[in-house]
C-alpha cells in the first residue's frame, strides 16, 4: 500500500478508520468516562487530576450524569464521540449507558469508538458493547495476549476492530510486531500516536532516556521520525491500514476544529468567532443594577457582555461607569480559559 499524507497532519496507508476520519475535522466529542485504570503505562499522558479518579468529562467539561454528557455532546455539534479514559471498561455500566443514550439521542449513524487496554474485554462485554451500538473498538496492548481480544471482537461482533499504540524511538520493532499480530488476529487497522512528553509522564520518560523535542514541544524527541519509519515499513509489509497521528495535529488542528464546530451552535449573540476556535466579546464591569437595554446582557455578578467594539464600550463606560474590556476565551460553558483580556483606555 502507498504511504500518503504529510508529517504535519499525519501519514497513513490505505483508508483510515472511521473514527479518525471524523477526528480530522474536529467532528468527534471526547467522552472521558473514568480515570480509573488498572494498568500503569510509563508513557501515560493523562493528567494527575484525572488518572486514578472516577471522573466524567466531555471535551474537558466535567459532567455528572449521562444526561449532562448528552447536553455537552450536542453543544459540540459533533458527528460522533470517542470514549476514553483511564480504561473505560473499568466502568462498563457507564460506558453501556453512554453508548445506548447517544445512539437513541443522535441516531444510528452517529459514530462511536472506544479506546481500551482490553483487560476487561470479555466475550460477554464485547457483545454487549456491540449490541448497545458501539461502532469501533481500539485496543491498546498492555500485556501478552492482546491479540486474543482483537480476535474475539472481530469474530463475535461486527464492530471495526483495531489497535492503537504510542510510538517513539526504540519502539519501531515492537510496533511492527503489533501490526503483524493485529493483522493475523483479524483486526482492521493500527494507529500510531506520537508519544507525548508532558508533566504527568515527563519524569518517567526521562528515567528511560527519552527527552522532549526542541523542535516539537511536548513530544518525545525522535517520535515523529519513528512513526514515519513504521508507516513506511507498513506500506511494504502490511495488508491492513496503518496511521501515524502527530501530537501537534491533535493539539492544534483537531482541537481548533472541534472548538469551531462548537461555536456554530453555542456562540452568544454578542460573541465573535476567530480563526483559532475562540470567541471574542466586549465586557463592561460595573455595579449598575440592570444591563443597558438591548445592547448588553448580564454575564456575571457585575459584568455585562456586548459586542467587542471599542466605540460601543467607550460609550457604555461613560454612561454607566466601571471598566470596559475586550475579552477572548474558549467556547466552554464558562468561556474559560481566557486567552487574552484588553482593557479599553
Amino acid at each position: 500500500m502507498k504511504m500518503l499524507g504529510n508529517p504535519s497532519k499525519g501519514v497513513f496507508t490505505g483508508h483510515m478508520a472511521r473514527g479518525c476520519d471524523l477526528c480530522f475535522p474536529g467532528a468527534k466529542a471526547v467522552v472521558f468516562v473514568t480515570g480509573v485504570c488498572d494498568d500503569s503505562c510509563f508513557y501515560c499522558p493523562v493528567s494527575r487530576e484525572k488518572l486514578g479518579y472516577d471522573v466524567f468529562y466531555v471535551n474537558e467539561e466535567p459532567v455528572y450524569s449521562v444526561e449532562e454528557a448528552l447536553v455537552e455532546i450536542e453543544r459540540s455539534n459533533s458527528l460522533g464521540i470517542s470514549i476514553t479514559g483511564g480504561d473505560p471498561l473499568a466502568r462498563p455500566d457507564r460506558v453501556l449507558a453512554v453508548v445506548r443514550a447517544v445512539k437513541e439521542s443522535f441516531g444510528p449513524w452517529f459514530h462511536i469508538h472506544l479506546y481500551t487496554s482490553g483487560r476487561y474485554a470479555t466475550p460477554d462485554m464485547l457483545v454487549a458493547l456491540w449490541r448497545a451500538g458501539l461502532d469501533e473498538i481500539r485496543f491498546h496492548p498492555t500485556e501478552p495476549g492482546f491479540e486474543d481480544r482483537i480476535r474475539m471482537a472481530a469474530n463475535l461482533t461486527r464492530m471495526t476492530v483495531g489497535a492503537e499504540i504510542p510510538i517513539a524511538p526504540g519502539l519501531e520493532e515492537y510496533a511492527a510486531k503489533v501490526i503483524r499480530a493485529v493483522e493475523e488476529a483479524g483486526g482492521s487497522f493500527v494507529n500510531l500516536n506520537e508519544m507525548e512528553f508532558v508533566e504527568p509522564n515527563a519524569r518517567s520518560l526521562a528515567m528511560r532516556g527519552y527527552r522532549e523535542s526542541k523542535a516539537r514541544p511536548f513530544t518525545v524527541d525522535g517520535a515523529l521520525e519513528a512513526g514515519i519509519k513504521v508507516v513506511e515499513w507498513a506500506s511494504r509489509n502490511a495488508r491492513i491500514p496503518v496511521h501515524f497521528c502527530p501530537a501537534s495535529f491533535k493539539d492544534s488542528i483537531q482541537t481548533r476544529n472541534r472548538l469551531a464546530r462548537t461555536i456554530l451552535v453555542d456562540a452568544k449573540w454578542y460573541e465573535a468567532p476567530t480563526r483559532d476556535g475562540t470567541l471574542v466579546w466586549g465586557e463592561l464591569r460595573s455595579p449598575i443594577k440592570e444591563p443597558p437595554p438591548g445592547i448588553a446582557e448580564k454575564c456575571g455578578k457585575e459584568s455585562y457582555c456586548t459586542y467587542p467594539e471599542e466605540r460601543l464600550l467607550h460609550k457604555l463606560r461613560d454612561l454607566y461607569g466601571g471598566d470596559a474590556f475586550i475579552v477572548e476565551g474558549h467556547p466552554t460553558r464558562q468561556r474559560k480559559p481566557i486567552v487574552s483580556e484588553t482593557q479599553i483606555q
